[in-house]
């Protein structure tokens, strides 16, 4: 079911991306060739739209596949077969004030979500090498195991700013 509102699945987004913290996200590299790596990104929904933030560093592999295609997919996957896709434009950010308000969301939620970033990523919040992965969802779609039951593809929601 697509649903003209990101409300009708903020919940069960937000639980799940919340439960499950780890994500498969997929980049491109300038040849059109996929890539993937592990993420742990941190989701708010300022404005009744949602948007992801990464603590990483912006290593020459992903700055280059955001650099020639700022697109991404994560997949959110649970052992009790809940998923969530999110498929994103990616965009680097690098000011201070904000990396400090991500990094408190990460210090002040609980885990599994939740962490210490000084103490996982043994960086300090004004390193220079420290970056921020800014997420705006252009599609979001979630699927609980009831729908598998039911034969239900879920729901999925599409941003009026894609």
């Amino acid at each position: 079911m697509t649903t003209g509102s990101f409300a009708d699945l903020r919940d069960d987004f937000l639980r799940l991306t919340t439960e499950i913290a780890w994500c498969t996200v997929a980049t491109v590299d300038r040849l059109g060739r996929p890539r993937t790596r592990i993420l742990h990104p941190i989701w708010e929904v300022p404005g009744g739209q949602p948007v992801g933030w990464v603590l990483t560093t912006k290593t020459p592999v992903k700055a280059a596949h955001v650099a020639a295609n700022p697109y991404v997919s994560c997949s959110y996957w649970s052992p009790a077969h809940d998923t969530v896709f999110v498929d994103c434009r990616a965009s680097w950010v690098e000011e201070v004030e904000v990396k400090q308000r991500v990094w408190d969301m990460f210090r002040e939620a609980p885990q599994p979500l939740g962490y210490d970033p000084g103490q996982t990523l043994s960086m300090a919040v004004d390193d220079p090498a420290l970056v921020l992965l800014r997420l705006d969802p252009w599609r979001v779609h979630v699927r609980v195991f009831a729908d598998l039951t039911t034969r239900s593809s879920g729901r999925i929601w599409r941003s009026s700013r894609s």
